[in-house]
């Protein structure tokens, strides 16, 4: 039966179901209170030794990501340069547009074949590079956290599944640039939804880690056929194959190895921890070190929705001249972002240890002094990184540089002072690290790239208009 709407409530739910940031939340929130549920479950079926390793895995496989080597960071912007009526791209700065503003769909799908050329190629490359790096790793640290042998074959089929989906994943690039963040946000919803649920079934059925490689790669296979499927409806096909074209990748690459070099940077700041932690301190402080971790990215990545959503646009309105615009939506946003995070923040610190305790987990949070000031440091954290993606719309990367050596000093000074001070030393030498020159240093060039004063900037950023 048909149910019957005054017209003001259908045309606002009509408007609310085609609302990118509903998506989005949507997505996050399926993505993030699936994983939530599913937490206690892993955490019961598996060993402190199964989600110690599983921890590693997933440090490790984020290792792959680099294999891109900056230009997953580089190309949403090219795409949307080339929505937006651009005849070309350039290297660093804004590119012309064409006279009638008209999307350049030639242009676009050419990109695109270029673009599944050089990841098929980068996958299988990160592929091998992951299995003797990774395998090396493995090995020296396998007596700390008493590895079975199964394991060895765990970490061959995951690393098939990491590669799977890094040769997949520039379709949600893709989609990110064409303005179709409502579409990424379904098939995250999907994806997310597949994940928990095999994870879920396999974990009943006692396949214990092999339930998350599996779920991991259903989920990146899900997402590359519903990103697919939306840019096709969106870029018309051509009556001939594309082929690639090389010129393509030698004018990303000024920019594209930039970006690589703070990937590293980004890697070795978010990542290096939790392997100093394996190293240094043993497998149950690694387990409650890599769930903490794994919680706050959860947080990360919900709070991040209210300005992801609005890059696209955001690049748009810079590449049009639109800047006042561009500064006003992104202050709005980043106070969204930062009041988003410091909510689900103080619902970790006083009930995410109490929760694990009711569902009667092996492992739980860091113990509450450590974890209060690892989500101080986090909150940080956020602040300047919004203002470094700011800085990268404007098609330029002035902080490879010091995105490198805030890395290399976050893992030196790690590897030094948590074994003198164990968790303390862990915890604290990322956020000294940062705060002696990255964060303020980024904050203040990404500052620089938009027009407003400080005054005004505020007065967006309390949402009190211009």
């Amino acid at each position: 039966m048909r149910v019957l709407m005054p017209f003001h409530l259908r045309d606002y739910v009509n408007r609310c179901l085609r609302s990118a940031i509903l998506m989005a939340i949507l997505g996050n929130g399926i993505r993030f209170g699936a994983n939530l549920l599913l937490l206690p479950l892993v955490l019961t079926k598996l060993s402190s030794t199964e989600y110690a390793m599983w921890v590693v895995f997933i440090a490790l496989g984020n290792f792959a990501n680099l294999a891109d080597f900056g230009f997953g960071a580089a190309l949403p912007r090219v795409y949307s340069y080339l929505l937006a009526g651009a005849e070309d791209f350039d290297t660093e700065g804004m590119p012309a547009s064409k006279s009638d503003g008209k999307p350049n769909f030639e242009g676009i799908r050419q990109l695109n074949a270029t673009v599944r050329s050089l990841y098929l190629k980068l996958s299988l490359g990160a592929m091998f590079l992951l299995a003797f790096v990774g395998t090396a790793f493995l090995i020296k640290s396998a007596e700390k956290i008493g590895v079975p042998q199964k394991m060895w074959w765990l970490w061959m089929v995951f690393l098939v599944a990491i590669a799977y989906n890094l040769a997949t994943s520039y379709w949600m690039l893709a989609c990110q640039g064409l303005n179709l963040v409502r579409n990424m946000e379904i098939a995250a919803i999907f994806s997310g939804l597949g994940y928990v649920c095999c994870a879920t079934l396999l974990l009943y059925m006692g396949a214990g880690l092999l339930s998350m490689i599996v779920a991991t790669f259903l989920k990146g296979f899900i997402m590359r056929e519903k990103c697919r499927r939306a840019c096709r409806l969106v870029i018309p096909l051509s009556e001939q194959e594309v082929a690639p074209n090389p010129d393509i990748i030698k004018k990303l690459w000024p920019n594209a190895y930039k970006f690589g070099i703070l990937s590293i940077g980004s890697y070795l700041v978010i990542n290096g921890p939790v392997l100093i932690c394996c190293w240094c301190l043993g497998e149950k402080t690694t387990a409650s070190f890599g769930l903490t971790s794994q919680v706050v990215n959860f947080m990360m990545s919900f709070a991040f929705l209210w300005l992801t959503v609005k890059w696209p646009e955001i690049a748009i309105l810079r590449m049009k001249g639109r800047l006042e615009e561009m500064a006003a939506l992104f202050a709005k946003r980043l106070s969204l972002v930062m009041a988003t995070f410091v909510a689900l923040a103080l619902v970790v610190f006083f009930a995410g240890n109490v929760i694990l305790e009711w569902k009667g987990t092996h492992t739980r949070l860091l113990p509450r002094p450590y974890l209060a000031f690892y989500l101080i440091y986090i909150t940080q954290q956020i602040f300047y990184v919004q203002f470094g993606a700011l800085t990268f719309t404007e098609n330029v990367m002035p902080l490879f540089k010091v995105s490198l050596f805030t890395g290399l000093a976050v893992i030196m000074c790690g590897v030094i002072f948590t074994p003198l001070f164990g968790l303390w030393g862990l915890v604290v030498t990322p956020f000294v690290v940062e705060m002696s020159y990255c964060s303020w240093f980024t904050v203040r060039r990404g500052f620089q790239g938009q027009p407003l004063s400080l005054r005004r900037f505020c007065r967006a950023l309390f949402w009190r208009g211009l």
